[in-house]
């Protein structure tokens, strides 16, 4: 409906007015538009921002978004705005409404709007159209609405595809990782999970052991519980569960299969609060789920469980030693009850002691990495 509706609108507007000039040099507040938000997206835009603000300080960046995306946004100082919207690909026209009522209220009249990899679809560059009165540009399936439209390249990665943005508004692209930032009180949360549950001296490992339910990414209950009873047994680390409310009964199940070694942090933290207990652990098992990226963005070792169908090309770093990755022959498509099948304990646990020696326990690493990631912004307080 909407793809009918986009291409009715494309005519008429074709006739009402003209394509609205696109004038790189006159662009002093650009409009980022967040509407599918899986949290693996939106960490993967936040270079953008970036790279946009330590090219042009002068260049006011408002993005509007909900749910994780203004979680993973909050506390950036790459953001100048956060305009928190309901969801636009269920309440459109309430989207709309919410973000030209919040540029009135800030005074904002955005030169132009831009959309990443997660909002290809028609309805997201619609929803561009009525939100902002600029010209549009970036990722798009129905390059008509756009001024300056991007086609996905699927032979680069998908931060690579979101960083062509910038060039659009004149920044050239560079290679920036992702980051998600948080505040001294999430700090402080991190370190009220973590402290009364480990072991003083000993190194800590987050084990994300459930996926979002989206894709069939999980891994067999029995390969888990040996790996992480070898991981605490043989290399000395405590165990801590991260992971949403809704993992909670699965990850108490694992932790009996593993003779009751761990502690569960399922539903405790917010993303902000992950990020920070993440930065704070030594070591990252993890299924190719949000918390991945999240791992990766504050750059604590991880050891990252891949699935055989998925090309890492598209979500995993290439040079980053702190990150390896497992992953058998690859798949064209997906076998019946498929469960990671072709990663074995030996390889896991083999791999998992070489890291380990890679990056042997360091509190100053810990500290080092939480440090990085602190921030005195908070856009939704300010």
């Amino acid at each position: 409906m909407f793809r009918s509706f986009a291409k009715s609108f494309v005519g008429l507007e074709q006739l009402v007015r003209s394509k609205s000039l696109v004038d790189l040099d006159s662009v002093h507040n650009v409009l980022v538009l967040e509407c599918i938000i899986p949290l693996g997206h939106c960490v993967h835009m936040t270079p953008v921002f970036e790279v946009i603000k330590r090219a042009r300080p002068d260049l006011r960046v408002s993005v509007a978004t909900w749910g994780i995306g203004t979680q993973v946004l909050r506390y950036s100082p790459y953001v100048d705005d956060l305009l928190q919207t309901p969801p636009p690909m269920k309440d459109f026209f309430g989207a709309v409404l919410s973000v030209r009522r919040q540029l009135r209220t800030l005074g904002l009249k955005p030169d132009c709007c831009l959309t990443g990899t997660a909002d290809q679809r028609t309805k997201a560059g619609l929803f561009a159209t009525f939100a902002c009165s600029g010209w549009r540009a970036g990722l798009t399936l129905l390059p008509a609405l756009y001024e300056r439209p991007l086609k996905h390249d699927p032979g680069i990665s998908l931060i690579e595809n979101n960083l062509r943005l910038t060039s659009l508004i004149g920044i050239a692209p560079c290679s920036v990782e992702p980051r998600v930032f948080y505040s001294k009180e999430d700090a402080a949360v991190a370190r009220t999970l973590l402290e009364p549950a480990r072991n003083a001296g000993r190194p800590v490992l987050i084990a994300v052991t459930q996926n979002s339910g989206g894709l069939p990414t999980a891994w067999h209950d029995d390969r888990w519980a040996a790996t992480l009873s070898y991981a605490h047994r043989e290399l000395g680390y405590d165990i801590f569960y991260a992971g949403t409310s809704a993992d909670g009964p699965a990850v108490a199940e694992l932790m009996k299969m593993s003779g009751g070694i761990g502690t569960s942090l399922t539903g405790k933290t917010s993303v902000n609060q992950l990020a920070a207990l993440i930065a704070l652990s030594d070591m990252v098992i993890t299924l190719t789920t949000g918390t991945m990226h999240v791992a990766r963005a504050v750059r604590t070792p991880m050891l990252v469980l891949n699935i055989a169908w998925e090309k890492p090309l598209e979500w995993m770093p290439s040079d980053r030693p702190e990150v390896r990755r497992l992953q058998g022959p690859f798949l064209e498509t997906i076998p019946p009850d498929y469960r990671v099948d072709e990663i074995s304990v030996e390889w896991a646990t083999s791999e998992l002691a070489d890291m380990t020696s890679l990056f042997p326990h360091d509190p100053a690493a810990c500290e080092s990495r939480l440090s990085a990631g602190l921030s005195d912004v908070d856009h939704l307080r300010s």
